[in-house]
């Protein structure tokens, strides 16, 4: 069966958000959040972001939303973060290297690629392998305790 190609729509003048505006965002949702892009920056370079280290050989560095945030954790090898839990629930993936995570009694060697979920409140512990690792987790809501350590870079 061959599909026929979908038309490209093409934003007229008279069109601000696109036809699929009711799919993405609601043109009085927009508006609200250009009014808060205005008082907090929207791009960022990863180094510069403020970091902390929570553990001995593992630095974090993170960029805050209002209702979620990323952390880059880079973590040297075989060191880690100690088994813990938190209220906020996470989601990662391995960008670099490898780490054996522990979630919940479960363990597993992530490459790469890899991504968990993590519920709020489940014990998780991760172990950086030979090479060190970088991991990409996003919190929501935002973790206070990391908010409350980072320092800028510089």
């Amino acid at each position: 069966m061959t599909e026929k190609p979908r038309e490209r729509h093409v934003m007229r003048p008279d069109e601000p958000y696109g036809e699929q505006a009711g799919f993405w965002i609601q043109p009085e949702e927009a508006r609200e959040s250009a009014q808060r892009a205005k008082s907090h920056p929207i791009f960022h370079e990863v180094a510069s972001l403020p970091s902390l280290q929570p553990a001995p050989g593992v630095e974090m560095s993170i960029m805050v939303g209002d209702a979620m945030m990323a952390n880059w954790v880079r973590i040297e090898p075989d060191a880690g973060v100690p088994m813990h839990s938190h209220p906020n629930e996470q989601v990662g993936v391995v960008l670099e290297g490898e780490i054996e995570m522990v979630v919940a009694g479960e363990t597993r060697l992530c490459r790469p690629g890899d991504a968990y979920t993590i519920p709020g409140h489940v014990p998780h512990s991760g172990t950086a392998g030979p090479g060190g690792c970088l991991v990409l987790d996003f919190f929501s809501p935002p973790r206070e305790d990391y908010i409350a350590q980072a320092r800028p870079k510089g």
